[in-house]
Parts: C-alpha cells; structure tokens; sequence
C-alpha cells in the first residue's frame, strides 16, 4: 500500500459480528426493534468502538442519509431478505420492525464490544430512531446529501472522533490486515 492510499481505504464487512451485535441491542430493546433506530445505535456502537478499541466493530461501509448517517449493509439487511448469519438471528417484522429469531449469539463478540454496545444503548435508550437522526446530522462526518447518498470514508469518522492522522493510518491498516487474516481462516 502506498502512503497516500490509506485515506481511501474501507474496513471490511462482518456480518457474523453484526448479526452478534444487532441481537444484542433487539434484545436489550425487548425482541423487537426499528430498524432505523437499530443502524443509529449500531453507527454510533461503530464510532465508540473506533474510539475506545481502535478498531471498528462490525465494519461496514458508511453513508450519509436525510436521516445522517448508517451502516449501509446492516440496513440493507434489516429491510431485504438474507441467508447469511444475520437471518439466523434476525428477521423483518412488518413494514419498519426487525426483531429476534432467537436468544442472541454473542461469540464473535469481545467482552469489549459487549461493554461498547451496552455503554451505548444504555446511553440512547430513550431516544427514537428520529431523535437520533437529528443528533447524528450534528456529527463531523455527515453532510447533508440530498435526498441522495454520500459515502462516509472511515477515514472521515476517525478524524471526526479526533484520532490523528497518524492514528486513523494505524487503524485503517490493522482492520485491513485482520480482514486478511479472517478471510485466510474463513471467519
């Protein structure tokens, strides 16, 4: 990789993570949840993670909405059927709803991010998915996109979090040797 290639990279998609962590935050919800309000949390989960752990938590890749930003593979899984790890854990229930299928799997979690992910539900737990959409629109990272898409680089969200450029070079190129690692090993 060339010095000035790691402002463009992107972390790598876990879906067996994000089907842990989608479980776990439905659950703490009650079993069910909005899925609006599920991929907030889990962006905000992602930004924590990144700022405590240095590493993201499920990867994905990001984007800025009318609603602020999200982690466009887990919506596209909450609202389109799948056959990976997400749907053994969780389906759609109507027109905005998921909801658990079973008792969550947290294995392909750290008892880090299981401290993550509860930091920040219990944090938010009293705003709805448009109470946190209007927070989100205030972070660094968001632009308004129109009524049309803009991608969020990780790059972006390290800065916007306050990690150095030095820093977010670090994270960017360990989460993209992991990526490696678990794709030699089949994770």
């Amino acid at each position: 990789m060339g010095e000035g290639d790691w402002p463009q990279l992107r972390f790598s998609f876990n879906e067996r993570k994000a089907a842990a962590a989608a479980a776990l935050l439905i659950d703490r919800e009650g079993g069910s949840m909005d899925y609006m309000r599920l991929a907030k949390l889990l962006y905000l989960a992602e930004r924590e993670s990144l700022k405590r752990l240095a590493r993201p938590l499920i990867g994905d890749t990001y984007y800025a909405l009318d609603q602020g930003p999200i982690p466009s593979r887990v919506l596209d899984l909450c609202k389109y059927t799948s056959s990976g790890p997400w749907a053994g854990q969780i389906e759609r229930t109507g027109l905005w709803a998921v909801r658990l299928r079973k008792p969550p799997e947290l294995g392909p979690l750290s008892n880090a991010e299981i401290a993550v992910l509860d930091d920040v539900f219990k944090a938010f737990r009293d705003m709805d998915q448009w109470a946190l959409s209007t927070m989100t629109h205030a972070f660094p990272e968001w632009r308004d996109p129109h009524g049309s898409r803009i991608e969020i680089l990780p790059a972006e969200i390290l800065a916007a979090i306050g990690k150095t450029p030095e820093e977010a070079r670090d994270i960017l190129e360990d989460a993209a040797h992991d990526a490696r690692v678990d794709a030699a090993f089949g994770r």
